[in-house]
């Protein structure tokens, strides 16, 4: 006669694990014009200031992500993310995929560095 507490049970434990994936599963922020922005690249500025002069390539690229602009030369590289700022959450950025046009740079955010031959941060600069 506990066949019906245990199909009560049973019940409630797929409600309760259909209702956390519902809720789980919400859709991701991303601000209009997502086609431009490159997709699970939500940084927020906290990580962004983690990065410092000295620190190597390989950190740059797991915080930030793929360089919206990459230019080299003997003395090293110079890599840009031009970031757009999500409508919904404050102070969180998403990388380009593209550089804006030269009317629209005003209004992105960005974060540039140069790196010397051995892959190590020489100098930045952001606005953010």
């Amino acid at each position: 006669m506990r066949y019906p507490l245990k199909r009560s049970i049973l019940f409630l434990s797929l409600s309760i694990v259909l209702s956390m994936f519902i809720m789980c599963s919400s859709p991701n922020k991303v601000p209009a014009g997502s086609e431009r922005v490159h997709p699970h690249t939500a940084l927020r500025k906290l990580e962004i200031d983690m990065i410092k002069v000295g620190d190597g390539l390989v950190k740059v690229e797991a915080v930030l992500g793929k360089p919206t602009e990459k230019s080299s030369d003997p003395s090293g590289t110079v890599m840009t993310w031009y970031l757009a700022e999500d409508r919904d959450v404050p102070e969180q950025y998403y990388t380009l995929k593209e550089t804006p046009a030269a009317s629209e740079i005003a209004q992105f955010k960005f974060v540039k560095l140069v790196f010397d031959p051995k892959n190590k941060i020489v100098s930045k600069d952001f606005k953010l």
